[in-house]
C-alpha cells in the first residue's frame, strides 16, 4: 500500500452553516474507510491546517477519489501528498 498525507481545512462558509460542524467533520473522515483506506493517525494542528491526516490506500487513484469526495462534500478542504519514509528515501540518493 502506497503511504500519503492529506492536509485538511475547514471549509469557512462551513463553519457558518453547520451547528452540528463536528459531526459534519467525522462524516467526511469516514469516507477514508469506504474507499478502502487505512488511515493509520490523524492530527489536530495549530497552523494553516486544522487536521493533518496519515493514511494508506491501495493505489494513487485511490487517495485521489477520498479527496475528491471529501472536498465535495464542502465540509473540509484538502491537499494530498504522497510520502516515503525517511531511510527509504535516503537509500534513493546517490
Amino acid at each position: 500500500m502506497a503511504l500519503f498525507i492529506m492536509a485538511m481545512s475547514i471549509n469557512p462558509s462551513a463553519k457558518k452553516q453547520h451547528a452540528d460542524l463536528p459531526h459534519q467533520v467525522n462524516n467526511s473522515l469516514e469516507l477514508f474507510h469506504k474507499h478502502g483506506a487505512k488511515m493509520q493517525n490523524i492530527f489536530a494542528t495549530l497552523g494553516r491546517y486544522d487536521y493533518l491526516a496519515l493514511f494508506e490506500a491501495d493505489d494513487q487513484t485511490t487517495a485521489f477519489r477520498v479527496a475528491s469526495e471529501i472536498n465535495s462534500l464542502g465540509i473540509l478542504e484538502t491537499e494530498t501528498w504522497p510520502v516515503i519514509p525517511y531511510d527509504e528515501f535516503s537509500r534513493l540518493l546517490p
